[in-house]
């Protein structure tokens, strides 16, 4: 049949997650999802177990598995320069020109500027540092040791400048690696709306959305 949806997503288990995880994960809902089981929902019960038996045969065999996450909406942008509207830069205050900052300033320095009013806080557009943080982020998309950090270079990014599409994709890409399904999926929304055509994020909110 078809892929509907995402085959981690399906088996409830982040992509970094262990055989043994991926094994455990569809024990645990063919168990639940049995047609036995489920008399009164026999014919959803009968599809679910479809997807899951589809989502484990590929997950659960290491080249087929490794082939499925060579699909190219699985892999990190590497392109930069992907900046904001022209449109959008008036909403945001513009960082005057500082010396250069440290690494860890680049990764995790401020990026907030307190306003004279209550204490609010205003994005500073700076698409140098947008571009500055998506290369840290990818740096760390490598090893998914890293992917927590990598996460939070890429939020600083579009922080920075929130049209930046492939800083927006790849922060979607981290929350999807680390098991964060829905908040993969707002992310992968948002990288839409930059740009429709963007055949990729279509795809994975294709395959994240719970339509089943």
């Amino acid at each position: 049949m078809a892929q509907k949806r995402d085959y981690y997503k399906v088996l409830g288990v982040a992509p970094t997650a262990t055989p043994e995880d991926i094994r455990k994960a569809y024990r645990a809902l063919s168990k639940k999802y049995h047609p036995d089981l489920n008399p009164d929902m026999r014919v959803y019960s009968d599809e679910k177990m479809k997807e899951l038996v589809e989502a484990y045969n590929i997950l659960n065999d290491q080249q087929k598995r490794k082939d499925y996450d060579k699909q190219p909406q699985f892999l990190a942008r590497k392109h930069g320069k992907e900046s904001g509207r022209k449109s959008d830069a008036a909403s945001y205050t513009k960082k005057p020109d500082a010396k250069e900052p440290s690494l860890l300033e680049r990764l995790f320095g401020s990026f907030m500027k307190k306003s004279d009013k209550g204490g609010a806080s205003t994005p500073q557009y700076d698409p140098k540092q947008a571009d500055v943080h998506f290369t840290l982020g990818l740096t760390m998309t490598e090893n998914e040791s890293f992917y927590e950090q990598a996460k939070e270079a890429f939020k600083l990014a579009v922080k920075f400048c929130p049209d930046h599409k492939e800083a927006q994709y790849n922060l979607a890409l981290m929350c999807y690696k680390r098991g964060e399904f829905d908040e993969s999926l707002v992310h992968f929304q948002k990288v839409s709306q930059i740009d429709s055509n963007d055949q990729f994020a279509r795809r994975m909110i294709s395959l994240l959305r719970d339509d089943f």
